[in-house]
């Protein structure tokens, strides 16, 4: 359910078809400024040429390859931050005890930029996909614990004591009230630590890997390649966008029955 405080006309226009309307104009002005020689083209190409390049690279050059190098980084960068992140988030959130003993660590590390743990990692698990995936799933560990820990601690008090009264006690308690009210605030922790994931992994391919997105835009830009660089940088910007949209419907499915405001719409 979504209500809106403030702007309550509907505009003419639906919000997608606004952002592509915005993407499309932008693209259109960028064109006509590379072609008129008011930006330099050979740092800012023409859209026209950086989607064919983006087109040829992807079904006839290597753009489609290391696409598949990051992507199979990410899912698993993904998969190690959030299944133990979401145990120790939970548990955080319920003991107390836990709490006191974990958060000082978590708060020592959380804002710790992950990729200037990588050099350690190089050395613990040697240079190749082990140390760029942890070094990924890092980021989004302490995300997922935090946002994870949060969401169960500020869960109403009033839904645990109804649940009580409804005779729900151990780990029915948890599962039938807990972490229903808890889901938003996990939800959310996953679709950010996901996108912090993949910041961290074309990071780390900008710095030492010699494949994926974030090697192919350090590649390019040093031979002065600028439409690839380009292309692969739309499509970064396009797995963030498709990761974590995706995400969010799921978040919208599963939470139909929690209410969300737009406050400006």
């Amino acid at each position: 359910m979504t209500s809106r405080v403030f702007g309550r006309r509907e505009s003419l226009l639906p919000q997608e078809l606004r952002a592509v309307t915005g993407v499309v104009a932008a693209a259109l002005a960028w064109e006509a400024l590379s072609r008129g020689g008011v930006l330099n083209p050979a740092y800012f190409p023409p859209t026209s040429q950086i989607l064919q390049v983006l087109w040829r690279d992807f079904l006839g050059g290597d753009l489609a390859l290391h696409t598949l190098a990051t992507l199979g980084r990410l899912g698993g960068a993904f998969l190690l931050a959030s299944l133990p992140g979401l145990g120790i988030g939970i548990l955080m959130g319920l003991s107390t005890t836990l709490r006191r003993a974990l958060d000082p660590y978590v708060a020592f590390l959380y804002p710790l930029p992950k990729v200037a743990l990588l050099p350690l990692l190089l050395i613990l698990l040697g240079v190749g996909n082990p140390a760029f995936v942890v070094t990924g799933s890092l980021t989004a560990f302490f995300q997922i614990v935090v946002n994870t820990m949060d969401a169960v601690r500020h869960v109403d008090p009033l839904l645990v004591e109804v649940g009580r009264n409804y005779g729900a006690r151990g780990f029915r308690l948890f599962w039938k009230v807990l972490l229903p009210a808890a889901l938003p605030g996990i939800l959310t922790g996953l679709r950010l630590g996901l996108g912090l994931s993949l910041v961290t992994l074309i990071a780390v391919e900008f710095a030492i890997a010699k494949s994926g997105l974030g090697h192919l835009v350090w590649r390019s830009w040093q031979m002065l390649a600028t439409p690839q660089m380009f292309a692969a940088l739309l499509v970064v910007g396009g797995i963030g966008i498709l990761l974590t949209r995706g995400l969010k419907g799921v978040q919208d499915r599963l939470l139909r029955w929690h209410p969300t405001v737009d406050v400006w719409a």
